[in-house]
């Protein structure tokens, strides 16, 4: 037979449907058969049924016109009847004369009871399953109207409301039976009022709870009965609300109050409050459940909450617990200043990446001391560095081990940090300086060692990134001479600094430790963008010093914003002292070769300077003794040997003048003075001599003077030597600048040439006495190198500076003087 396509648990339900209603049916007075006889006399159809169909038969439950020898039949095979597609099909079947219909003419109902005609209409149950039909049936052919066809359908619609009535009947009936069951075993006190406040129901529970019986209660007010006297005027101004139609908020949740019982007692309740509509109106029920001893465990919990918290609070070891589920549940004031945060909802996977915990050497974040206890192992000592992103790091041991039941059960884990931060950075710093010194020990220069030490104490520190400058006096910079990057990092080599620029520029120039908290910030002076776009924040700068003042900074960047921490500038300072001392001993070192070379060069020069006109002066002397008879001849003899004795004396005066300032018995003659004059007189002898070699000289002088407190004649003889060197070292064909600039602070001479330039590597010795370039050595050139010696004295003993610059690979050099206004 086809079947409705219901689902397996659809066509149970449809068929337990189907058996009930047989039931309901069966045992009920409603008038079935007199329904039939309505539909059939509607249609004036000699035969009416009411039938339902299951898996295999079709029941006869309601009958009119059947002829004796069927009237007792109650069920024939589903197969052979017109039902069997009312119910597939959930649609009427109108049938004119089966006998011309392929598939019904066929059917045991035509073939053995002569059915001809058939109109049936489907009957429903209160769940929309279709049970069976309604149905009138002719033994001759029939034309149904569509009046026909309605009115059948009206009575399958009254059948249907006749059925649903009587399951609602039974239903209530046994609702009511087993509710009343249900209520009267429940552990819950169970109390039902209507919204005058009468009380309607009271089961066991409430006789046990409150202490009043049924028969006490039921018909009393319930505020008198179990709610305290002074909810009792919000009781009843809720039940006139409920009783006007209102909604309480508080329907279907579950509320903690107070009530009293029969001795008078106030206990606290927890109930669920409803409001139903029954037959007589609306009525409200709650179920009430005493929790004095929940109440009370949880005070009692609360107040030992209370006490483990502040407890836990008080503690300096950062504590922190998860669940059995990994969920952290514990943060103490110490831990939650560790971590920044409380972070109640978090595992303790996630804390690793949240909080960037590891341990040293990047061990894994399973080997995180939590994380293992919560997988079981006891940890005792664990080493933990703990990094937040803008904070410096923080070292901890941790100790950790799981929380189990008496059972056995895991129920969580606990951890304990304990703070070693500076304990460990004691240790790093003596390791550090123990370090340092055996580098320092080792290295044959400063570059050599720069490295290793600035690595050494970057990763003492933790900083990722460290630098060393020394101070290139000719040129009046910061060079760098080393440094160290820690592998993630890319920081390009750093150019040439001037005074007071950046971190290590602030440092040289005040002599004093720079602790710049975010070279990021800009605006600042201190703005160190290079570093700072990739991903330094801290710098610290601390200078390095020897006999002769500071000689250079090292410096280090941190990837955390920072405020300054003395017991780091101790440590670099520290360091940079040992620093010093090993500059000055390579100093010392390097003074006594230059003391050597110093000898050898003055004995070159007395072999050479001096050793030549004495020459001189002696052959043209012994010439004179021998031939003094010619004026003419005797005339040129005396004026080479006075040429000569001249070049002697300079020579002599340099070298005393040079002594003498150096040593400071020498004092310098300072009077105000204009140096645009000077500067003035000195090129115009320059520029005679630039004119006989062809040299294009150009001077720019500022239109006022440009006064100074100086020694003028040893001021000239400065600009005298700068000039003369310019025009001497320069070919012919090339071009002399000189320019005199001057502000609120001082005056700059620039000097500038295309001469031979200077060779990189002779650069630091160029102001060094006796010293001459390989170069201009080998164009053979006279000089003494004593001019550029004397004039960085007299220009620094007049609180000035000196530098030299080389044009790359452009010939040429621009010398720079700087003194300080009147």
């Amino acid at each position: 037979m086809p079947q409705l396509d219901l689902g397996v648990l659809a066509q149970t339900e449809r068929l337990a449907a189907l058996r009930r209603a047989r039931l309901l049916l069966a045992s009920s007075s409603a008038p079935v058969d007199g329904l039939v006889r309505l539909a059939a006399r509607s249609v004036v159809a000699p035969v009416g049924l009411l039938t339902l169909v299951d898996d295999e038969r079709m029941h006869i439950v309601g009958r009119h016109g059947l002829p004796p020898d069927l009237d007792r039949v109650h069920a024939e095979p589903a197969t052979s009847s017109f039902c069997q597609y009312v119910v597939t099909e959930n649609a009427p079947l109108v049938v004119s004369d089966a006998r011309d219909h392929p598939v019904l003419r066929d059917l045991g109902a035509v073939q053995d009871r002569g059915v001809t005609a058939y109109l049936g209409q489907p009957i429903h149950d209160l769940h929309g399953y279709t049970l069976g039909a309604v149905c009138v049936t002719d033994s001759v052919p029939r034309h149904w109207t569509d009046d026909d066809i309605a009115a059948v359908a009206e009575c399958a619609a009254m059948l249907e409301v006749m059925l649903g009535a009587e399951t609602s009947r039974q239903d209530i009936a046994i609702a009511a039976a087993e509710t009343d069951a249900v209520l009267e075993t429940a552990l819950e006190a169970f109390v039902g009022i209507e919204l005058t406040g009468e009380i309607t129901r009271w089961n066991r529970a409430a006789e046990r709870t409150f202490g009043w019986s049924a028969q006490d209660a039921i018909g009393k007010q319930v505020d008198e009965l179990i709610i305290p006297e002074r909810f009792r005027a919000a009781h009843r101004a809720g039940l006139t609300r409920m009783a006007r139609g209102g909604v309480p908020k508080l329907i279907g949740q579950r509320l903690q109050l107070y009530a009293i019982n029969r001795a008078g007692d106030e206990f606290p309740v927890e109930l669920t409050l409803n409001v139903v509509e029954g037959p007589t109106g609306r009525h409200a029920h709650a179920f009430v459940y005493d929790i004095s001893e929940r109440v009370a465990a949880e005070r009692q919990l609360a107040r030992e909450r209370h006490f483990l918290s502040a407890l836990l609070d008080n503690l300096d070891a950062g504590v922190i617990a998860c669940d059995e589920r990994g969920r952290l549940i514990l943060f103490n004031r110490a831990m939650r200043e560790i971590a920044g945060a409380d972070a109640d909802t978090t595992t303790a996977e996630a804390l690793v990446q949240q909080y960037r915990a590891y341990q040293p050497g990047d061990a894994a974040a399973d080997d995180l001391p939590l994380v293992r206890a919560f997988h079981g192992e006891h940890v005792r000592e664990a080493e933990v560095v703990i990094h937040l992103p803008e904070r410096p790091r923080r070292s901890f041991t941790a100790n950790a081990q799981p929380i189990r039941d008496t059972d056995g059960n895991r129920l969580g884990a606990v951890a304990a940090l304990h703070e070693v931060t500076d304990r460990r950075r004691a240790q790093r710093i003596i390791e550090c300086e123990l370090a340092v010194a055996r580098t320092l020990e080792q290295a044959p220069t400063i570059e050599d060692a720069a490295p290793e030490l600035l690595g050494t104490v970057a990763r003492t520190l933790q900083w990722p990134h460290s630098e060393l400058w020394l101070v290139d006096k000719v040129g009046n910079v910061l060079r760098n001479a080393g440094m160290w990057t820690e592998p993630g990092y890319v920081i390009p080599e750093p150019g040439p600094l001037a005074p007071g620029v950046g971190v290590s520029g602030v440092a040289w120039e005040t002599g004093q430790p720079t602790w710049i908290p975010d070279i990021s910030v800009v605006g600042s002076r201190l703005n160190v963008p290079s570093l700072a776009r990739h991903g330094l924040r801290v710098g610290l700068a601390v200078p390095i010093r020897d006999g002769g003042g500071v000689t250079g900074t090292l410096s280090f960047f941190g990837d955390a914003a920072e405020e300054p921490e003395q017991h780091l500038i101790a440590l670099l300072s520290g360091i940079a002292a040992h620093v010093g001392q090993f500059l000055e001993r390579r100093r010392a070192e390097d003074l006594a070769r230059q003391l050597a070379r110093t000898k050898d060069e003055f004995i070159s020069l007395v072999g050479h300077e001096l050793r030549t006109p004495l020459t001189s002066i002696s052959s043209y002397t012994e010439l004179l003794l021998h031939d003094n008879d010619d004026e003419t001849t005797r005339s040129q003899f005396l004026s080479v040997i006075a040429r000569n004795a001249e070049n002697l004396r300079a020579i002599i005066d340099d070298l005393l003048d040079l002594a003498g300032l150096e040593s400071g018995y020498v004092s310098l003659v300072e009077r105000p003075l204009d140096f645009a004059a000077v500067v003035r007189a000195s090129a115009d002898t320059g520029t005679r001599a630039a004119r006989e070699k062809d040299i294009d000289m150009r001077v720019t002088l500022p239109d006022g003077p440009a006064p100074v407190a100086g020694d003028q004649p040893r001021l000239r003889k400065v600009v005298d030597h700068l000039v003369t060197n310019a025009v001497k070292f320069t070919p012919a064909g090339g071009r002399v600048e000189i320019e005199l600039l001057r502000d609120t602070a001082g005056v700059d001479l620039r000097v500038t040439d295309t001469g031979v330039g200077i060779p990189e590597e002779e650069r630091s010795r160029l102001f060094e006495r006796f010293f001459r370039g390989s170069n201009i050595r080998s164009l053979g050139l006279p000089g003494t190198g004593l001019g550029l010696a004397i004039s960085r004295t007299v220009v620094e003993r007049h609180g000035g500076t000196i530098t030299v610059t080389d044009h790359g690979e452009k010939p040429g050099t621009t010398f720079l003087v700087r003194l300080p206004s009147l």
